[in-house]
Order: C-alpha cells, then structure tokens, then sequence
C-alpha cells in the first residue's frame, strides 16, 4: 500500500489535491525582476529629466565704480552706487571734449557679453594701472564719501558702443562717457541702453538714465587756461606737426592741379584759384629729394588745402605745381 491509498483509507485525503500533485510544479516568478524592469525605467525617466534640465539661471546687472588709492598709493576701483547717488559725479573738459566718469561694470551668471551703447555722444576708457599720483597729476574727490571720481586726463576714445566680456571687462578698465563741446555744457541726462548677452543665446536688455540736471551736481575739473608764453609753444609744436604731415603725405594720393603747373625760372607765384597767396623763389637752401622734388608748406584758401611744390626736372629746369589735398587726408585740427 502506498501513501496514498493510506490517506485515503483514513479519509484524509482530498481527490482534487490529489490531482493536484500528479501535476509538474510551475516555475515561480520571482517579484524582484518586475520591480527591478520598473526601478530601470524609472531610472531612465531621472536620467532624461535631469539631461533635460536648464543649466544656471541668467542673472545680470549693472554696476559702477570709481576709484580709490591704495596704501601703497596706486589705484584701484571701489564699487558705488554711481547710478543712484547724483552727488559723486566728476568729469574732465579739456576744452573740447567733456568727459564724464560713469564706471560702468557688469555682474551676473552665465554671461557671455554685455554691450553697452549711448545715442549721443561716445565712450572712452582710461587704464587705471597708467594713472600716477604725482603732484601734478589732477584728482579729483567729490560727494559726501570724498569719492575719488577723476585721477589724470589721458583718455581713449572707443566709439558710441562698447562691448564688454571676461577679457575686456578686467580691473585696469574705467569707462567714461563723453561728448564734443564747446564750452563744456552738458545735457541734464545721459542714456544708455545695456544688452547682455547669455550663454544659451537669450539677450537682456536694461536702459540706464543718469541725471546730470544741476540739482543732481556735476564736479567738473577743467583743463587749466595756458599762459600766452604756452600758447606760443603749444601753437609752434601744432605747426611743426602739421607741416611735417603734409612733407610725408604722398603726392599721387592728391589732386594736381592742371592749371597751375608752370615753368619756374626765379620765382613761382603760387595760385589758388584766382588769388595769389604766396610767392616761392628759388634759392640754394632748397632741399629736393630724391625724385627732385621741394615742398612748401601747405597753403589754405576756402577750406582746402594745397601743397605748392618745385620739380626739379633732369636738364636742370624747374616746374611749379599745387596739389589739392582731399578732405579725408588733411590734418585733423
């Protein structure tokens, strides 16, 4: 007798049970491989979501500076409040330019550039690590604070728009905000528009408006009246610079005046239309160049100027001759 024909003499034994275990055990599922398939998906769920994820936020700001001396006497800049507290402004007239210290900075995350611009009037900088605290170098301190504003008078003048970044924008730069004037005048407002440009492409543009009004207080250190000895020497070094501007500026990039070229035999009366306004007479200190050719000093009538000269030709005769000299090369005044 087996076992079960045992149990069922005992009356212990269920035939569907029975049935039951004359058939092969399943193979169980083991919970842990489904969860496990759920805790991958949801893995990469994460994954992507955190791929998909913005990097840091896009922060900018503008900020000013002026200067402060240093214990060791250089300079260096000092953040301020320049846009808001109108008693620290300070410039330099030099008589006919103005120039306004405004140290404009920016400050920000995820910044690639930003790009400062004014409609009227320019920018210039100035290199803070050039400027001496000699005697005779002008500062100037305003406001409440003593806020150093102005310290020398060599500026560099960049244009109506100047772009900034982490090469440009380094601690030797301070900018100015200038214009052309005649009598040092100037505007009770200065408008520039700021745009930053972020990394992942997006721009932010912010508009700033200084007052200048004369309730707000403008500082201003003007360049010292010369004395009539250096008037003189600076009215000489003026004509020495021009004159040798025009003995190195090249004859074909003028226009020759057909009218005037001549035979010279002692003297060559020089014409400018039909006005004689300078006679050249030929003598032994003339000094001819290589190609035989003597220069005078350059001549003006009606807002053009002329350079008058003498060919000496290779049989020994000598030629008069002028030449206009386009607007675009003549000498800045």
């Amino acid at each position: 007798m087996n076992g079960e024909e045992l149990l069922e003499k005992m009356g212990l034994a269920d035939p569907a049970y029975v049935a039951a275990a004359d058939r092969p055990p399943r193979k169980r599922k083991h919970g842990w491989v489904k969860y496990g398939i759920a805790a991958a998906c949801l893995g990469l769920v994460l994954l992507a979501s955190l791929l998909g994820m913005p990097g840091p936020a896009n922060t900018f700001a503008v900020k000013a500076y002026a200067l402060e001396e240093q214990a060791d006497g250089t300079i260096g800049l000092k953040e301020t409040d320049l846009l808001h507290q109108s008693d620290v402004w300070g410039g330099y007239y030099d008589g006919e330019y103005l120039y306004i210290n405004v140290g404009l900075r920016y400050e920000g995350e995820n910044i690639e550039s930003v790009t400062f611009t004014t409609e009227e009037g320019f920018f210039a900088e100035q290199s803070i690590s050039a400027l001496s605290t000699g005697e005779n170098v002008g500062r100037m301190y305003v406001g409440a604070d003593n806020t150093l504003v102005l310290v020398g008078t060599e500026f560099e003048i960049v244009g109506s728009q100047v772009t900034l970044n982490g090469e440009t924008m380094t601690d030797d730069l301070l900018l100015f905000w200038g214009m052309e004037s005649e009598t040092g005048v100037h505007p009770n407002k200065i408008e520039i528009n700021a745009v930053a440009t972020f990394r992942d492409g997006r721009t932010q543009e912010v508009p700033i408006s200084l007052d200048l009004s004369s309730g707000a207080g403008l500082a201003l250190f003007r360049k010292s009246p010369l004395s009539e000895e250096e008037e003189q020497q600076e009215a000489q070094q003026q004509g020495a610079e021009t004159y040798a501007y025009y003995q190195s500026l090249p004859l074909e990039d003028c226009e020759l005046i057909e009218d005037s070229v001549e035979a010279v035999t002692d003297v060559y009366e020089v014409p400018l239309g039909s006005v004689v306004t300078s006679i050249i007479t030929l003598n032994e200190d003339m000094e001819f160049d290589e190609d035989g050719i003597w220069r005078g000093g350059p001549a003006t009538s009606s807002d053009q100027v002329y350079i008058p000269v003498i060919r000496r030709n290779a049989d020994g005769t000598y030629t008069g001759m002028v030449y206009r000299v386009p607007e675009e090369l003549q000498y800045p005044q």
